[in-house]
């Protein structure tokens, strides 16, 4: 029999998770008909028939390999239906239904201007109070107001309905939002004021998540009159109860660059230090013989309790699936894998959500243990010292590594930094959680019995600084990480699928594998190569509607056009194009800019020729008083926010080719823009309707 922890015979589930991942990715991009998933069924079925026929176990035996395939055209024929069920686009009812009856799913989120709310809608009304039964997930933001921060899970409200599609982002390589609610199972959002919605009443879904989710603000609450320090608060509050909303941007970006981002959600780590401790906590129940196998069920149940708390995380579920396995295996005295347990919570989280397979937490959390589990053993190399100190230190490097050799690459993907100095962050601050632990429940414990607990605050306090500080001088240090780093996706599948054959090589000792491994990678190379395009010149007008924003590069050089809208400080947009073709460095021009000029034009703020293409930004100068002998050709004219004038005055001045529309003009202001356009028969180009605008120039 295989001996390798990846074979199908120590993991099972295996057989299960890989055909059922395939048949997500296979609906998710093709978008296929429910009915034609049901082809790969029922040639599975096809091939099940032919092998259960009356043949001695000797045949069955050597047609096991029939039964593997259909077994895998099933599981996947099951994954593409449920990923195309789930994802399936509600049909609004016929007739004008203009009020919208619907289920708060989550209690509401404080944003820069609003409150978010996800709610799933389970009625329409119309004018007469007819009802119909509808349902749709959709995101709503409201505006701020005392009613609107009250809402929880379970509140029903009434609202007018209106919701608009999420657009997608047109900016090139930037993150999609759309994207990203889709897979959450929300396509359009509204925004609502104050006159427009209305607190009807509560109505929970599960009493259980009702209960949990009160326990948990009541918890918050009672964190809350602990007398912390303020971040020492939102810090514990994260750590424990998972709530990271409040959570102050630069102290995540702290613990990002140190290496310990994975502190501040619920994962496997918080869950195993609560499963050791509640494991502990029933260690009387291993005197009695009687008694010895509940503390296992105990434990479990308790952990489970703590993950609704927590919001049902996928790192957190994840964690709990396995607990069951393992923990249930105690119970019966049976053995188990970790490694089949992991596989066996991704099979049923993604049978239950197979959009979860797009979750950033549940990718690192998932690849993060897998690598645990494959390299931890390998890499504890002081594991069987005589000395504490030493196994404990190896034991820390160890997890460590593994983790980083998992999470690493989908964090530099998504976060696009490298934490240098992790083993650094880890060594100081993962020996500290379960203390940390341990000491905030017994500090919940005497807060509620109204028992004086300033000591232990005091001490939990100086605590969770000693963490923020730590975070803090490993950011600062020089060399600590590594930002704006660009990985595409070819280069994640890349390492994912050399390091799984490297690991079967080094475990089998395969020279076949080997070679199968270098060939794999010589030729990915070599068409990466064949097929490489280095960066052409181009003009970006951006989609943000935070301003206007032009940029004009080439493979060696960057510049920003900024229209008058965008303050000092704020973020340009556009960070995620230019982080991929290595122009972290560009040059700014606004307003009173001084002007440059190169090989390749000038640039003299409003005006710029790049490549031999002529441009104007328009904003707040006033067009209508000036006056030039002669016309300039102009090929593309940027319309900013703050231009107030008319489209005639500019063409007093210029011959112009193409008018762009930028994204921060009013709506209204920019459907007179193209009817005068049209009027004179000049191409437009709306950024707010449109998307961002490229144009590729010749070298």
């Amino acid at each position: 029999m295989n001996s390798s922890s990846l074979s199908a015979a120590r993991t099972p589930f295996i057989r299960l998770l890989v055909p059922l991942l395939a048949g997500i990715l296979y609906q998710e991009f093709l978008c296929l008909p429910i009915w034609g998933n049901l082809i790969p069924a029922l040639c599975g079925l096809v091939l099940w028939s032919s092998f259960i026929k009356r043949d001695s176990i000797e045949e069955q035996y050597h047609k096991r390999s029939i039964f593997g395939v259909g077994l895998f055209l099933i599981v996947f024929s099951i994954g593409a239906i449920l990923h195309g069920t789930q994802n399936r686009i509600s049909q609004q009812p016929s007739g004008f239904y203009p009020i919208a009856i619907a289920h708060v799913n989550d209690k509401a989120v404080e944003k820069t201007n609003s409150y978010y709310c996800p709610v799933t809608i389970t009625a329409l009304s119309d004018t007469n109070g007819s009802i119909v039964k509808y349902k749709e997930k959709i995101a709503l933001y409201f505006e701020k107001g005392i009613q609107a921060r009250r809402l929880e899970y379970g509140d029903i409200i009434g609202f007018e309905f209106r919701p608009k599609a999420i657009p997608s982002n047109t900016n090139p390589y930037a993150f999609d939002f759309a994207s990203f609610m889709k897979h959450k199972g929300i396509s359009r959002s509204q925004y609502l004021t104050g006159k427009q919605w209305k607190y009807i009443g509560e109505k929970p879904k599960s009493n259980i998540r009702k209960a949990t989710s009160d326990l948990q603000k009541h918890l918050s609450d009672q964190l809350q009159s602990c007398n912390l320090s303020k971040n020492s608060t939102l810090l514990l509050r994260a750590l424990l109860l998972g709530e990271r909303q409040e959570f102050p941007q630069d102290l995540r970006s702290y613990f990002s660059a140190a290496g310990l981002s994975h502190v501040l959600a619920v994962s496997g780590l918080h869950m195993g230090v609560v499963a050791s401790l509640i494991y502990f906590l029933f260690f009387p129940l291993s005197l009695f013989k009687s008694c010895r196998k509940l503390r296992p069920l105990f434990t479990l149940f308790v952990l489970w309790i703590y993950a609704y708390i927590t919001g049902l995380s996928p790192s957190a579920v994840r964690a709990c699936i396995m607990a069951s396995f393992l923990l249930t295996a105690e119970f019966l005295d049976r053995r188990n894998s970790s490694l089949n347990a992991l596989f066996a919570a991704a099979f049923f989280m993604l049978s239950y959500d197979t959009n979860l397979i797009f979750d950033v937490g549940f990718q690192m959390s998932f690849s993060a243990v897998t690598a645990i589990l494959l390299f931890y053993s390998k890499l504890n190399i002081g594991g069987n010292s005589p000395y504490f100190v030493v196994r404990w230190l190896s034991s820390c490097v160890a997890v460590s590594i593994a983790a980083q050799i998992g999470a690493l690459p989908i964090a530099v993907y998504y976060f696009h930094t490298i934490p240098l100095l992790f083993l650094i962050g880890n060594i100081f601050v993962l020996p500290l959680l379960p203390v940390v632990f341990g000491l905030s429940f017994f500090l919940l414990l005497l807060s509620a019995l109204h028992i004086p607990y300033d000591w232990l605050g005091n001490t939990v306090d100086f605590l969770l600084q000693y963490i923020q500080q730590i975070s803090l001088h490993i950011y600062k240090l020089p060399w600590s990480h590594i930002e704006s780093v660009w990985l595409e996706a070819r280069y994640l599948w890349l390492y994912f699928i050399c390091g799984i054959l490297s690991y079967i090589t080094v475990k089998n000792r395969s020279k076949k594998t080997l070679w199968l491994t270098l060939g794999f990678c010589i030729g990915f190379l070599i068409i990466d190569l064949c097929t490489y395009k280095s960066p052409q010149p181009e003009i970006i007008v951006y989609d943000s509607k935070k301003s206007t924003v032009v940029q004009l590069s080439d493979k060696d050089r960057c510049y920003i056009l900024l229209s008058d809208t965008l303050t000092s400080g704020q973020r340009v947009v556009g960070e995620e194009y230019r982080m991929k073709n290595g122009k972290a460095q560009y040059e700014i021009f606004q307003h009173g800019s001084p002007g440059t000029k190169d090989n390749t034009g000038f640039i003299d703020y409003p005006f710029a020729q790049f490549y031999g293409k002529r441009l104007v930004l328009l904003g707040k100068q006033e067009w209508d008083k000036l006056s030039i002998g002669k016309k300039l050709t102009i090929d593309y004219v940027i319309i900013g926010k703050m231009f107030n004038d008319r489209i005639e005055d500019i063409l007093k001045l210029f011959s112009v080719r193409q008018f762009i529309i930028g994204p921060d003009v009013h709506p209204r202001r920019a459907t007179k823009l193209q009817n005068d356009c049209f009027e004179n028969s000049i191409p437009c180009h709306d950024i707010r309707t449109q998307g961002a605008w490229i144009h590729t120039l010749d070298p």
